[in-house]
């Protein structure tokens, strides 16, 4: 078969995208894909692929957590309440399993009506669940989160925040995972609280360095990266804040860079077709997202500012916007970059790669699509760590034990075995290895990141350049291992 025909047939089948249920196969050979993983410059010449923001699988290492109830969100102490809600939220639900619903607050209305999710923690198989609505923060008597996980079916995990109602429109005769096709519909929350979310929201994340395809309110969607997704008036809105997304609706596409957004307009709030074709992007309204609870996503981040800025050639990032300021590594030429805040002389972007690392890039030597940036810094920021028991808890997950060593690397000496399944308290990360700093019931020593079960954000710990080189290091940042941070410094330029 011939690539033209094979291009006509796609075409054809991506035309029907707002007509059928399901969603197609979107992947554009234009589209540009985000750094498809996390890795470590190491001091050897072969790759470490290790991902340090994905959402680790539970195992019998699970934290047992006390069953704490929702509370009431009164503007008096509202900041104080929100964080105790996602606290107890992250520790009901951040390690239950995939193909279920997880209620991390006020218990959400179902159907069919037989089935529940009456306490926080209680989960439910995605399967059994045609339509689900939680409560907004706002309410009086508690407010709603649920996280839906369907990892191994469709490459998604997915976080209501608030008021939320979705419902199934994947047929059973298709012989298509259920949750494939859904309708979101979104409510205001409004409240005193300053730090609040005005809205309800639906965020879809896709399993780290895959794409997960999905039909969201008649729009066909392939999702590499976050996507938010609300309901105002007649509008959906569909909200890049990772990675990219490709959109099509009625056989026509548009690509989401991070930082950019997408008004559907749709009549009679009839949210399974739109009555328009997909117009263009726009930047993103960073003051409607900018208090969504992101240490709750299964991958945190921040929340970009409006727009993006990209490479054309190779750029160092730095730890702070200071060209004498440690350098972390160069960026290729064509990243497409979050930006999260800049210098208060204008001069320095602190940006976040597609990988998760962030830093410092000079403006003028990127291509920039932005709005207004509104967070002015010199000091670089932490990078959001979660609430509650998985902040920065750890357990060996080598059955024969994991070794304690003196440094990050296996040229230093093992202090200890650590037993499968010991508790351990992660401290920092190490500045050229995929290793962490951990606290082993008083005993400080270092791990190799992959013989630990954690649900702590790595790229959130600090970073120890402290930690000796090993014998066999090279000095030279390089961002064909996928980034890292290098020691010494490199002396001079940008």
């Amino acid at each position: 078969m011939n690539a033209q025909f094979v291009w006509v047939l796609l075409f054809a089948f991506l035309s029907t995208a707002c007509s059928v249920d399901e969603a197609a196969p979107l992947r554009r050979k234009d589209a540009n894909s985000s750094t498809p993983n996390i890795v470590y410059m190491t001091p050897t010449a072969v790759r470490t692929l290790v991902p340090t923001i994905a959402r680790y699988k539970p195992t019998a290492t699970d934290i047992d957590v006390e069953q704490n109830e929702t509370m009431a969100l009164e503007a008096a102490t509202c900041k104080d309440r929100l964080e105790r809600l996602y606290a107890a939220a992250s520790d009901h639900c951040l390690a239950a399993a995939d193909g279920y619903f997880c209620s991390g607050g006020f218990p959400p209305s179902i159907e069919p009506s037989s089935v529940a999710l009456d306490a926080p923690g209680a989960v439910i198989e995605a399967a059994r669940i045609d339509s689900l609505h939680s409560a907004s923060l706002a309410d009086n008597r508690g407010g709603g989160l649920v996280w839906l996980r369907l990892e191994e079916a469709l490459l998604m995990d997915a976080l209501l925040i608030g008021d939320v109602r979705i419902h199934n429109r994947s047929s059973p005769e298709s012989g298509s995972p259920k949750w494939r096709s859904f309708i979101v519909e979104t409510g205001s929350m409004p409240s005193d609280c300053a730090t609040a979310p005005k809205m309800g929201t639906l965020v879809v994340q896709s399993v780290y360095g895959s794409s997960a395809i999905v039909n969201i309110n008649g729009v066909a969607a392939e999702i590499n990266g976050s996507l938010v997704v609300m309901t105002q008036g007649d509008m959906t809105q569909f909200i890049a804040i990772e990675g990219q997304i490709l959109l099509v609706a009625y056989g026509n596409s548009v690509v989401l860079n991070v930082g950019q957004q997408l008004d559907m307009r749709y009549q009679d709030r009839d949210w399974t077709k739109p009555e328009q074709l997909p117009g263009k992007p726009e930047h993103l309204s960073y003051e409607q997202i900018r208090h969504l609870p992101v240490t709750l996503f299964d991958r945190p981040l921040p929340i970009p500012q409006p727009g993006y800025a990209q490479t054309q050639g190779g750029v160092n990032m730095r730890v702070a916007p200071d060209i004498d300021s440690r350098l972390l590594f160069q960026v290729p030429a064509g990243e497409t970059m979050s930006v999260l805040g800049i210098s208060s002389d204008s001069k320095w972007l602190h940006i976040r790669l597609g990988n998760g690392e962030t830093g410092w890039m000079s403006a003028e030597l990127l291509a920039r699509n932005l709005g207004k940036i509104g967070p002015v810094y010199d000091e670089t920021p932490a990078p959001p760590q979660r609430y509650g028991a998985f902040a920065d808890l750890a357990a060996v997950n080598v059955p024969a034990g994991g070794n304690l060593r003196e440094a990050p690397d296996t040229a230093f000496r093992v202090k200890r075995t650590l037993p499968f399944g010991m508790r351990l308290k992660l401290l920092a990360r190490s500045p050229y290895s995929p290793w962490v700093q951990v606290n082993a019931n008083g005993d400080i020593g270092w791990m190799a990141l992959f013989t630990l079960e954690t649900k702590s954000v790595i790229s959130s710990l600090p970073i120890d350049y402290s930690a000796p080189l090993p014998p066999r290091a090279t000095p030279t940042p390089s961002f064909s291992y996928g980034g890292g941070h290098a020691y010494p410094d490199p002396e001079g330029g940008y």
